[in-house]
């Protein structure tokens, strides 16, 4: 930011200014231009870079300027009875933050029954140039920081003006577009509740990628990174043309991400994704382009799974991974994600900037797979190295009481200690039970089925695979210097595929499809057993669907109005928008448990939400400001909330309902030539929630689901944002989170099993002012960054985590547990509090003109702190006994497991632009 004194002009002529790029002195088509002082207007660069500034009258003027991709400018401007001619501006383009991008997060998964079900990808939040949603995308990112404490759900994810939030789970989704890294700088982002030109939003942050050829500036870059995170290497090139005079616009790009998992942080998780990126243009006239994007991220990596302490304490490692196992001479892991999910984009653009109108209108096709690998076994034990029966601990603090077994225990812990085959799962001893196992197979009636070796164990892969259309229209119009209308539609129709393939037999021929529950529990009725009645006793070999299959169908419209106002010393915006979502199950198998509500189309359930919001900015001067949002938006739930268990019928929760929130935040926001930032104090509550859970019931036998409604959570704090110069190259920088993120009701909870289409527990859950889970509710950093004049940069940050909490399981907290557990056990869990040191450098070296080369190295957690908790969560499985009074009894529940902040970890990036 500066200050610009026009002298030697008469206020009353119209003057014009020219945007370059800094770099290349090029000039940046369509920056946005906003004018505030006695004449308050806002206007767009032309494709040559140039704006127009008409009569001015005499006075103070703050002039801020943004674009796509570039550091935001803002500076004053003095128009006085004689002037000169505007100054050129030359923007900054926005540099590689660190050496960070999404796939560089401790990727941690847990799929395994009796876990939380859930996946956690972590919570790499949109940066922008407010200090705090830096530090919340960068700095906080490891932790799994989550924004005010609200999941994934909450933020709103567009790409070119169409939805991208996943319509089954609600979960951002930005692995689609991994790799990328160059094709993704281009974004618009709120700060707080205010919606985007593209969007009403949600309560969390609403981003839009703006992935158009035409807004790419001209250049190539090659860019290769090394880390010991995830993947060991990264490759990317890009090639951008920027509008050609010819009216064409050309960008591609393609990546290529990979390591043998022998040198991620943690064993096992190898890395194999390759990207590709297309996007092309054609100005038609002065007003219209048509544009074509097509992109896709072909992925393949192994994952880790979270596990227990004592588990860890015996391996002597907080990354262990009980996925792994040695196969030969090679590691193996039994989890897997697979998935490439190709989007493809044409959209139309008309823009005129005499009238100040866009109108952009965008068709979307999503397609493609997406696959997780698990281990699946008949009648034999469980293969997983962490299971409880495994631990010692199953022999002392598990036993029945009464029942212990220390000397049992000291086996298990020296099997541990001394034997890799305790440790990890044992392939070949899976490979020689399947291989052993060649009776021949009869049915009930005594006909053979099939001859060979039969799967007692095999590796299924468990498929979501989605078809998207998507539509959406936008427009955009500054009516006059006071009012500007922003309105659209969009419509989205998905159709996911869930079903399971037999992936690798493990040396069987076949496996025998049956449900291997309802075989035990309805021996007597063979018809029972039957996955589908249509084609019963069915075998499946490698590459066969079985198990499960259905389809889930989800349909949502969505209209939206926001209209934004400029005055002298306010501004102030009002929104609306109308969503109505359906949903409906399309069973593919008449299951033999449930053969009336299993195949074909269940009914629809409807749901119309309504959000309205609401804002005003006072601006006590052109360089402080007052913010105040708020907002109420009502959220369908998801298709995964509404179906209790969807593979296996149409069994839906009673009278579902959507989420209602309230939210309000107050700002405080300095934009001086040597301060920028903001505080801000927030406020939300979210209604009506419901989740279901799935997990494997040992009290049943069976697999269970958890229904949880009418849970409501309360999020209350502060975020505050600096950067500070204190100097021409020094810049200090700090961030701070403070929350009390809690759960505000007692929900009702149900219990169900997949073999009985009937309740068989429901109860209350006392979770009214117990913290909620998966994000640390304290975060700090502190930093300072300098910045050389010979184009170095050195930085060091120092991060403060705490007030994390683990994930609660509901029956801890019912009556029936509440009656005889210790306290300690009913209140969440406190996870361990850290401390953390990261440094990073770079360095920009300009070989001539246009070639650049730029070195970046950053390296995370240099103290090596390894015993921070990046979340946890409690199992769902329970236990009971019966106690000396004859009388059940649950034990003890069964120990938590946990995920780690990575200790040391380095990124190593250098490109060269030309």
């Amino acid at each position: 930011m500066g200050l610009i004194t026009a002298g030697s002009l008469s206020a009353q002529q119209t003057q014009r200014g020219q945007v370059v790029d800094q770099a290349s002195g090029k000039s940046v088509e369509g920056v946005s231009i906003s004018v505030w002082g006695p004449v308050r207007t806002r206007l767009q660069t032309d494709r040559n870079g140039y704006y127009t500034l008409e009569k001015l009258p005499q006075g103070r003027y703050t002039i801020t300027i943004t674009a796509p991709g570039y550091e935001a400018q803002q500076f004053e401007y003095i128009q006085t009875a004689s002037g000169a001619k505007l100054p050129l501006l030359r923007l900054a383009p926005i540099q590689d933050a660190q050496g960070f991008s999404t796939e560089d997060l401790d990727i941690v998964e847990d799929l395994s029954e009796g876990g939380s079900s859930r996946t956690d990808l972590g919570s790499l939040l949109s940066a922008s140039q407010d200090p705090f949603n830096n530090a919340a995308s960068f700095a906080f990112s490891p932790a799994r920081f989550n924004r005010r404490g609200y999941d994934s759900p909450y933020t709103a994810q567009y790409l070119n003006g169409i939805p991208m939030n996943d319509l089954n789970t609600g979960y951002s989704v930005w692995s689609l577009w991994g790799g990328l890294n160059d094709m993704t700088r281009n974004q618009s982002l709120s700060e707080t509740l205010e919606p985007i030109d593209v969007a009403v939003g949600t309560i969390g942050l609403t981003s839009n990628l703006q992935m158009r050829a035409s807004k790419y500036r001209a250049q190539r870059r090659l860019t290769y990174s090394n880390s010991n995170r995830t993947y060991s290497n990264r490759a990317i090139f890009s090639w951008t043309t920027g509008r050609m005079q010819n009216g064409w616009s050309l960008a591609l790009s393609g990546s290529r991400r990979w390591g043998n998992g022998l040198y991620s942080y943690v064993r096992g998780q190898h890395y194999d994704a390759s990207s590709y990126f297309l996007a092309i243009e054609k100005q038609l006239g002065d007003n219209h382009s048509i544009g074509l994007v097509a992109f896709g991220a072909p992925t393949r990596r192994g994952v880790a799974s979270a596990s227990t302490q004592e588990a860890y304490d015996l391996v002597g490692s907080n990354y262990y991974n009980p996925n792994m196992g040695r196969q030969g001479r090679n590691w193996r892991n039994a989890r897997e994600r697979d998935n490439h999910e190709p989007v493809v984009q044409l959209s139309h653009y008309y823009d005129n900037l005499a009238k100040h109108l866009q109108i952009n209108t965008t068709a979307s096709y999503r397609f493609g797979y997406n696959s997780y690998s698990s281990l699946n076994w008949y009648n034999a034990p469980d293969p997983r190295p962490d299971y409880y029966r495994y631990l010692p601990s199953y022999f002392t603090e598990m036993a029945t009481p009464g029942k212990e077994d220390p000397e049992t225990a000291l086996l298990y812990e020296d099997y541990w200690l001394s034997d890799p085959n305790t440790r990890y799962i044992n392939w070949e001893k899976l490979y020689q039970i399947n291989r052993s196992n060649t009776a021949p197979l009869y049915n009930s009636e005594g006909k053979l089925l099939a001859e060979g070796k039969r799967a007692l164990y095999m590796i299924e892969r468990r498929h979501s695979d989605q078809q998207e259309f998507a539509l959406a229209s936008s427009l955009n119009w500054i009516a006059n210097d006071w009012l500007r209308l922003d309105a659209g539609v969009n419509y989205r129709h998905n159709r996911t595929e869930q079903y399971t393939k037999v992936g690798d037999l493990l040396g069987a021929d076949y496996v025998y499809d049956i449900d291997k529950f309802a075989d035990r529990d309805f021996g007597g009725d063979p018809s029972k057993a039957q996955m589908d009645l249509r084609n019963p006793d069915r075998i499946a070999r490698e590459g066969d669907r079985f198990g499960y299959d259905y389809d889930a169908i989800i349909d949502r419209a969505q209209g939206w109005l926001n209209l934004k106002y400029n005055f002298r010393h306010f501004d102030a915006y009002t929104a609306v928008s109308l969503t109505y979502t359906s949903m409906y199950r399309h069973g593919n198998q008449q299951r033999g448990l449930f053969p009336n509500n299993s195949l074909g189309a269940s009914p629809r359930t409807d749901f119309t939400d309504l959000a309205a919001k609401l804002g005003l900015t006072y601006k006590i001067s052109g360089q402080h400001f007052l913010l105040l949002n708020a907002a109420y938006v009502e959220q369908a739930p998801t298709f995964t909330s509404v179906f209790i268990s969807p593979r296996t019928r149409d069994t839906r929760i009673s009278d579902p309902k959507s989420e209602r929130m309230l939210s309000a935040d107050l700002s405080y926001a300095v934009r001086l030539p040597w301060l920028r930032g903001r505080l801000t104090a927030f406020y939300t509550r979210i209604a009506d929630k419901t989740r279901t859970m799935n997990f494997y019931s040992d009290q049943h036998a069976a697999f269970s689901n958890y229904t949880l409604s009418g849970i409501a959570t309360r999020h209350i704090g502060a975020e505050v944002g600096l950067e500070a110069k204190l100097s021409p190259t020094l810049t200090l920088n700090g961030a701070m989170a403070l929350g009390q993120y809690e759960y505000d009701s007692n929900p009702e909870y149900i219990q169900t099993i997949d073999n009985v289409n009937r309740i068989v527990e429901q109860d209350v859950v006392y979770w009214k002012g117990l913290n909620i889970s998966g994000t640390p509710q304290t975060a700090a950093t502190l930093g300072l960054t300098y910045r050389a004049p010979w184009y170095g940069t050195f930085g060091i940050n120092a991060n403060y985590f705490g007030r994390n909490y683990i994930s609660m399981a509901p029956v801890p907290r019912t009556d029936a547990s509440r009656a005889f557990l210790p306290e300690s056990k009913i209140l969440p869990e406190r996870l361990k509090d850290g401390f953390t040191v990261d440094l990073f450098a770079g360095y920009s070296w300009r070989i001539k003109r246009d070639v650049f080369l730029r070195l970046n190295l950053s390296v995370s957690n240099v103290l090596n702190n390894k015993q921070i908790h990046s979340g946890g969560f409690e199992q769902l499985r329970t236990r009971s006994y019966t106690n000396e009074a004859g009388e059940s009894t649950l034990h003890t529940p069964f120990a938590s497991k946990y995920y780690y902040l990575y200790g040391t970890n380095f990124f190593f990036n250098t490109s060269l632009q030309f």
